[in-house]
């Protein structure tokens, strides 16, 4: 019996090797025809080709290369970017240089190079990511070729450096990626199931690093990085993905759907058009076209993988590439990222992201001599967008002691903090409440010697700005900034109002506005050290309320009004009712929708009354409430509208763990 069983266990185990081996090579010809250019950039390919190999020395390097361990970007790494060329060229029918045996020649010298020398980064990211994945595709790209054998093991054992294991977000999917690649060149089973199954593991709703429950994206930290290494994550994902696509070790199931939640929810949501809030960038903010990532290769791929929501990834391919206007496809929501300390209000015809911090989260970073001037980048501030090009390259000039939305005293020299340092907000109030379609959020600033209680209510047509208790003891003016961003056409202005790139901004009360639509001057350089020194000149809309020195319980109040003329709004539309250090409220005359930020214990307009910090909104006869303080504690709330015959007393129990934050919602009829 015993021998029976294995005589019909051995051809399973044969099949099995086969299927395994025919999916290798199906992945492996995925990721050559995806590394493969199209016929314009293979002319292109083919004109550098032919100019960078006249140079290769012959001892397999490049005179312009330096491939010393101290060099800021890493200038080895141009020595595999180029190889990697000469390797697509090579297998690649429609090139000039296809199968041409100098070029086999030249790959082989320069790799032969590679490994001896062995370059090495003071960076750990070039030696554990850059180099073992760009190692791994071109020995994909010339599997099958008469490539040396010996020279292809000992460039796979190079590959092996950096452990998935030992990281989180990004990085962990980076490294699983050449692992991968590894294990397919290698038919290795035991490898692959390694390498999927960390390349997946951070689709998961996380409190560490990558998506969290709120599907914001966290990276170094508590830090929001739906760009930059968000980015990073959402391209690698689904490259991988892809490429596993319809075989046993495909993406699937939750993982899936979580996958897709965040690229349609979050990812998409915080684009506008062909750019991205600079909030979500991190300290990619200070790179040249940051904002503008471009391509939808990914997009495309989506589509496949995620079927059900194609239109949806049709759609935001249109605004991607500025085939279709930046309102296309876009549906009115409200998110309040509580992990994050985040809101996002998108209507078809504007988005705004609000962007704090608390203890709990950290300020946009400065590493690698990036976002050298990203000083109050994280206080307050909001990316304001209608078509999308509101601050595209804008940094190098920018203003940044007057980052839009920011109250904080106005400096000349910016000071830099320490690199890779966890800057953290200094109060624990800090978030908002949504019905997903309506919200309001707000931050009890208390940093730089300055206090200030601010607050967005957000509607369809207006987003009110209220600030309280603007009090400061530092020697600079205090600014409320309302805008920066690129100039954009004339600037209309009135008794009480200006108007600018059709968005109006209007001053209900007495206020010191300011205006300028200077030029401005700068250079890439002077925020990012990788970048160049070439002076830079841009004019630039900026709008800002002046509070003088130290003030004492100053305030402001302003709506941004996106796509609204100034003679035909209704000002009476929204009544601000409350605006102090202790209560922010506004009722919505024609929404009927009270939003009220408490920032302590107390009762508004003897109708509401609260025992405990939180923001609650009331819309057709529903409460919503949140504690941007995160508490767990119950909130006693009472309330006594008009039209209501007799209070409602509720007791709100709120969220607690990794929900801590979000809304919860109760039937006040």
């Amino acid at each position: 019996m015993k021998k029976l069983f294995i005589f019909l266990l051995i051809p399973l185990l044969a099949a099995s090797t086969l299927l395994a081996q025919s999916e290798y090579t199906t992945i492996l010809d995925r990721i050559r025809k995806d590394m493969i250019p199209d016929a314009a950039n293979t002319a292109r390919q083919d004109k550098i080709i032919t100019s960078v190999l006249m140079t290769l020395q012959k001892d397999g390097s490049w005179a312009d290369i330096d491939y010393g361990r101290d060099t800021r970007d890493f200038s080895a790494g141009t020595h595999l970017n180029r190889v990697q060329t000469f390797a697509q060229a090579y297998i690649n029918t429609a090139s000039t240089y296809h199968r041409q045996a100098a070029l086999l020649n030249g790959i082989t010298s320069a790799l032969t190079y590679w490994d001896e020398k062995d370059p090495q980064s003071w960076n750990w990211y070039h030696n554990q990511i850059f180099s073992p994945q760009h190692l791994g595709e071109i020995l994909i790209l010339l599997e099958g070729t008469s490539f040396p054998k010996e020279l292809r093991g000992r460039l796979l054992q190079q590959m092996e450096r950096g452990d998935p294991r030992k990281w989180t977000g990004a990085n962990k999917l980076d490294i699983a990626t050449h692992y991968i690649y590894r294990a397919c060149l290698t038919a290795n089973d035991t490898l692959m199931q390694l390498g999927v199954s960390e390349a997946f593991y951070p689709i998961r709703l996380t409190t560490e690093e990558g998506i969290q429950h709120d599907y914001s994206y966290q990276q170094h930290g508590a830090q929001l990085y739906v760009y930059g290494y968000g980015a990073v994550f959402v391209e690698g994902e689904t490259r991988i993905a892809y490429y596993l696509r319809g075989t046993s070790y495909a993406l699937s199931g939750e993982q899936l759907d979580i996958f897709s939640n965040f690229v349609r929810n979050t990812f998409l949501k915080v684009r506008r058009g062909k750019t991205v809030d600079y909030g979500t960038a991190g300290r990619s903010i200070s790179r040249l076209n940051a904002l503008a990532p471009g391509g939808t290769a990914n997009l495309q791929k989506l589509k496949e993988l995620d079927p059900g929501h194609a239109q949806e990834y049709e759609a935001a391919i249109g605004r991607n590439f500025g085939k279709q206007p930046a309102s296309y496809g876009v549906k009115a929501n409200h998110t309040q990222y509580w992990r994050s300390d985040y809101a996002t209000h998108t209507r078809p015809g504007y988005f705004i992201g609000v962007h704090g911090t608390s203890p709990r989260t950290a300020k946009q970073e400065n590493g690698n001599d990036e976002n050298l001037k990203g000083y109050y980048l994280s206080d307050g501030s909001y990316s304001l967008n209608t078509t999308g090009g509101e601050y595209l390259n804008i940094f190098p000039v920018w203003d940044w002691s007057m980052i839009p939305g920011t109250t904080v005293p106005y400096i000349t020299n910016i000071p830099i903090r320490k690199a890779w340092g966890f800057n953290f907000g200094t109060t624990p109030f800090c978030g908002g409440v949504s019905d997903s379609l309506y919200g309001a959020a707000a931050l009890d600033f208390s940093d730089y010697n300055t206090q200030a209680r601010k607050a967005w209510f957000f509607f369809d047509e207006e987003v009110v700005c209220l600030g309280a208790g603007i009090t400061s003891t530092a020697r600079e003016n205090i600014y409320t900034t309302v805008n920066q961003c690129l100039l954009a056409g004339k600037v209309q202005k009135g008794k009480q109002w200006f108007t600018h790139n059709g968005i109006s901004y209007y001053f209900p009360s007495a206020a010191n506005v300011q205006l300028s639509t200077a030029t401005q001057t700068g250079d890439w350089y002077s925020i990012n050290k990788n970048g160049i020194k070439d002076p830079q000149r841009k004019e630039v809309f900026k709008l800002w309320i002046d509070h003088g020195q130290q003030p004492k319980d100053a305030s402001y109040v302003y709506y941004i009004l996106p796509g609204q003329d100034m003679a035909s709004y209704n000002a009476k539309a929204v009544s601000v009712l409350q605006n102090t250090a202790d209560i922010q409220a506004v009722y919505h005359n024609s929404l009927k929708i009270w939003q009220v930020v408490f920032y302590k214990a107390g009762t508004f307009n003897n109708q509401i009354t609260v025992d405990r910090p939180c923001v609650l909104m009331i819309r057709d006869n529903k409460l919503s409430i949140a504690d941007p303080t995160q508490s767990d504690s119950p909130v006693q709330v009472s309330i006594q509208l008009p039209g209501m015959q007799q209070p409602r007393h509720i007791t709100c129990n709120m969220p607690s763990g990794a929900f801590a934050g979000g809304t919860m919602k109760y039937d006040i009829r």
